[in-house]
């Protein structure tokens, strides 16, 4: 079995390869497989000759964009996808609707590829679960011992203070956050916590559309609708935005981040994050047992956690970029 990187991490037996998260449109193998719908992890939707496979919810959500994809199937949880020796089977990743971790099992060894990554329960995602493999493959985001993040009701207390006294001195809170993923994490925060109106931006409406169609309950009003436009006027409403939207030429609003990044800026934030912090990427390579641990995602930080799974857990790890991986249980 062979593993590298190359414009998504590649999986290869017996010449038969697939490739997983795939970067770019520039790649030779059997089929691609999808984790979810955040864009830097979606391109394979757009290279119409490869044959694709990802959740229904995912599909769902990059048809928000446009996207209609040749050659696409839809894959359930624990349901194998074979492609001559190869197994596929997804798991649930802990990260965004419809997110999957995916298990390859191969003569030669099996491998845990996590996509992103999130072990914490949350309101509108079940929690990723660690699985016994040979080869993991783990992102790391937050993989330095730097990201330590509050528990998610430490956090969501500190957010619904922060608005109510926004609100009280006549301004307009307003949480900017991935419209996938921690923008409705932030919707069911207030909805469970408050009786605050919620507006969102019609980018994380139309997103909460497609929760709504998997059962997960939110109220909310969207940002185009005449009742938001008159509980803004009124300085009545809590609002969640997509993060890199410029609101400078509003000087009713004032805003905040929510991202796990939170914990190295200095503007005001909140460390909500749909990723595994530090303690806990750490915690779930102990107990998936690897003989191997690649490192990826994570920029200067794939060095710095599998540096730290060689020292702390004795566990062989490195940066999937750096070297091809041969294994073999033979």
């Amino acid at each position: 079995m062979r593993i590298k990187w190359e414009n998504g991490v590649l999986v290869e037996h017996n010449g038969t390869k697939i490739v997983l998260d795939l970067q770019s449109r520039s790649v030779n193998c059997r089929a691609a497989f999808i984790t979810h719908a955040h864009v830097d992890h979606s391109r394979a939707f757009r290279v119409n000759h490869l044959s694709k496979f990802s959740s229904e919810e995912t599909m769902k959500l990059v048809s928000l964009e446009g996207i209609q994809a040749d050659r696409w199937r839809p894959i359930s949880l624990r349901t194998k996808i074979v492609i001559d020796d190869i197994e596929v089977t997804p798991y649930l990743s802990g990260h965004v609707l419809g997110s999957y971790e995916f298990k390859i099992d191969t003569p030669e060894g099996s491998v845990l590829f996590t996509g992103d990554l999130n072990t914490r329960d949350t309101r509108t995602v079940e929690p990723a679960k660690p699985i016994q493999c040979d080869v993991l493959i783990i992102e790391s985001t937050f993989g330095s011992p730097y990201f330590v993040f509050p528990s998610d009701d430490t956090i969501a207390g500190e957010m619904v203070d922060w608005a109510n006294k926004i609100l009280s001195g006549g301004k307009i809170p307003v949480f900017q956050a991935d419209q996938l993923g921690n923008a409705q994490e932030i919707v069911r925060i207030f909805n469970e916590n408050t009786d605050l109106p919620i507006i969102t931006h019609w980018r994380i409406s139309r997103i909460n559309k497609v929760y709504e169609s998997y059962g997960y309950k939110m109220e909310y009003i969207n940002m185009e609708d005449e009742d938001a436009k008159e509980l803004i006027s009124r300085r009545n409403a809590v609002l969640v935005m997509p993060k890199n939207l410029d609101l400078s030429a509003n000087p009713e609003y004032v805003s905040a981040l929510v991202s796990g990044w939170a914990l190295r800026i200095r503007r005001r934030s909140f460390p909500l994050s749909d990723h595994a912090d530090f303690p806990n990427l750490i915690k779930f390579v102990s107990e998936c047992s690897p003989k191997i641990v690649l490192t990826y995602h994570g920029g200067r930080f794939n060095d710095v956690l599998a540096k730290y799974i060689e020292k702390k857990l004795d566990i062989r790890a490195y940066p999937i970029d750096l070297i091809p991986t041969i294994f073999s249980t033979k």
